[in-house]
């Protein structure tokens, strides 16, 4: 079984731009918009319960843990977005949201 890092681009069959080591980095890039965009217009505009750091981990943990396994950046996206969703709407329904974020 061969273990990739993202942090040294070891195991990545494609180190290139655009290759699958930097689509690595680009999918966190975008995890990290998907969960700050998430909460503002998911969270406040529709006012569903989003709990951002429940939001952070359940995107980037099954991210890193799909990437550094299979090595395969699409798949570890999909993961992440169900993590995101998992882990921002179930952690903000049983947690709740934090009470931040309301200025009124």
């Amino acid at each position: 079984m061969v273990l990739c890092s993202i942090m040294t681009g070891k195991g990545f069959a494609d180190l290139a731009i655009l290759g699958d080591f930097s689509m690595a980095w680009l999918g966190l890039v975008m995890l990290f918009f998907i969960v700050v965009l998430g909460k503002k217009w998911l969270g406040e505009e529709f006012d569903l319960p989003y709990n951002t750091i429940g939001g952070f981990v359940g995107a980037f943990v099954p991210y890193l843990i799909v990437i550094t396994t299979s090595c395969i950046p699409k798949w570890s996206l999909l993961a992440g977005i169900l993590g995101w969703i998992v882990g921002a709407f179930a952690s903000g329904y049983v947690i709740g949201d934090g009470g931040g974020g309301d200025y009124s």
